[in-house]
């Protein structure tokens, strides 16, 4: 979770998975925490019996899993059962329901691809790289019915996002220059530099700088952007850990270099098995 959440109710035994962004629920707090922000990536299907199985057994919330086993079978849109569970309990108050069954209509009126970048950015938080690029490479395959160019240009940064992250560095070089063809916007081109930078020497990413009419003070920049962090590697995303793994290689520290590599393919096979089920 991403904040520090005051729990008072019963901690379940055994907790609860929501299967496509492998985050355990071990409360009531927390089940509401995870609705409150993550709608987008709850499916009606995921609201099911072993979900009211988990809330009456683990949580000693009985009433709210006979409703929601009631309703389940009468209402088409998983975020009535949402709200539902959010009512059950003081963990937010009554304005901030509101706010939430507010933002949801809204979202309703969103077009199809919009709803789609919400889900795809949502696992993309979530470092689910291969079912976020699925979803963009959808609203992308249909981008003649999109007349929102920035709107697309953020789709394909996104998407080049996804494609760093599992190292399709060419994908992800080829997604980024079009989201700035797009979206002109500067995280574009650097996240497309960056890359670059991964399979190339200086002179050359200096050289790839220039025809960008860009100042070469914009590679020390770089440098430093890749460089600059004392993080765990094991805490970064991919793509973080293939910056330093570049500074390194560039620093001919080969010996850091091959250990991050390591650890980035090592990462990037669990990952790859995790998101196939």
């Amino acid at each position: 979770m991403s904040k520090v959440i005051l729990c008072t109710t019963k901690e379940a035994t055994h907790p609860f998975i929501f299967l496509n962004t492998k985050v355990e629920i071990h409360n009531y707090e927390e089940l509401c925490f995870y609705i409150y922000n993550n709608t987008v990536l709850i499916s009606k299907s995921a609201l099911s019996d072993k979900l009211f199985d988990w809330i009456r057994d683990e949580i000693d919330m009985p009433e709210l899993a006979a409703k929601l086993t009631a309703m389940s079978n009468k209402t088409s849109f998983a975020q009535d059962l949402l709200v539902e569970i959010l009512n059950a309990g003081d963990y937010y108050e009554p304005d901030e329901i509101k706010t939430y069954v507010e933002a949801w209509q809204k979202y309703r009126k969103l077009t199809s691809s919009q709803r789609k970048k919400l889900k795809a950015d949502g696992y993309l938080g979530y470092r689910r790289y291969i079912k976020a690029a699925s979803i963009y490479d959808d609203i992308i395959e249909h981008r003649e019915d999109i007349l929102d160019k920035t709107f697309l240009g953020n789709v394909y940064h996104n998407r080049a996002v996804a494609a760093a992250n599992n190292l399709d560095t060419e994908d992800a070089k080829s997604f980024f220059l079009k989201a700035y063809e797009m979206n002109n916007n500067e995280e574009s081109l650097r996240g497309y530099l960056i890359v670059f930078a991964s399979n190339n020497d200086t002179a050359t990413i200096k050289q790839e700088i220039r025809k960008f009419d860009l100042d070469e003070d914009i590679f020390e920049s770089l440098m430093i952007e890749i460089g600059d962090s004392n993080e765990d590697v094991r805490e970064m995303t991919i793509f973080s850990m293939l910056q330093r793994a570049v500074y390194n290689r560039m620093n001919k520290d080969m010996i850091d270099y091959d250990k991050r590599m390591d650890i980035i393919l090592g990462q990037l096979k669990d990952e790859f098995r995790e998101q196939a089920i």
